[in-house]
């Protein structure tokens, strides 16, 4: 028996709120291990600038002295430039539509409508005349993807923030939830999930 959902609506992510809450995803799950690393190469290029002042012709402390600086600073650059190149698919992609249905034992997300793209124009079809006609070729639906089920147990949990609410799954899965056109009622309903 399918249970009844305490709230079901659709909404879309725009892709400014997306990063933000991305970026708070990180802070929260991501940018901990990644300190931790950087910290763990610093050190170690402290200690070889000590060998290497003790001992100025060791070439290779010169050698992992670098390689310490270079790893530490892609444990810092590597969460910025992910989140930064999701951001970017995610704006020329579009705005899709999803639906969230909440009851009390699980959370439905689905896509209901993916973003339409222009078709191209006449004046863009005659600048790419040397690829091939495309013309022949049926238009294939993608299909959309299937529902995912979030179940409301220990392992789920709600993050507030402004502008949206954060659904996270473990620590590898999140969602974005924007508050914008949701009303109070169904607020207060996302904010007591899970509890």
């Amino acid at each position: 028996m399918e249970e009844k959902y305490k709230l079901e609506k659709e909404y879309t992510i725009k892709p400014e709120i997306f990063s933000e809450a991305y970026k708070e995803y990180q802070k929260k799950y991501v940018m901990k291990r990644s300190y931790i690393i950087m910290a763990i190469f610093l050190i170690l290029a402290a200690d070889f600038v000590y060998a290497v002042i003790k001992a100025p012709d060791n070439r290779l402390a010169y050698l992992l002295i670098v390689i310490c600086i270079a790893m530490a600073f892609r444990a810092w650059h590597n969460p910025r430039f992910v989140r930064r190149r999701i951001t970017e698919t995610m704006r020329e992609y579009g705005e899709p539509v999803y639906k969230i249905g909440i009851s009390d034992s699980f959370i439905d997300i689905s896509t209901v409508k993916e973003p339409e793209f222009d078709e191209p124009s006449a004046e863009d079809e005659e600048e790419n005349e040397e690829g091939p006609d495309m013309t022949d070729i049926p238009d294939e639906v993608d299909p959309l993807p299937e529902k995912t089920r979030l179940e409301l147990n220990n392992d789920f949990h709600v993050m507030e923030y402004n502008d949206f609410f954060l659904l996270v799954r473990g620590t590898l899965m999140f969602y974005v939830l924007p508050k914008a056109g949701f009303t109070e009622a169904e607020l207060e309903i996302v904010r007591g999930t899970g509890k």
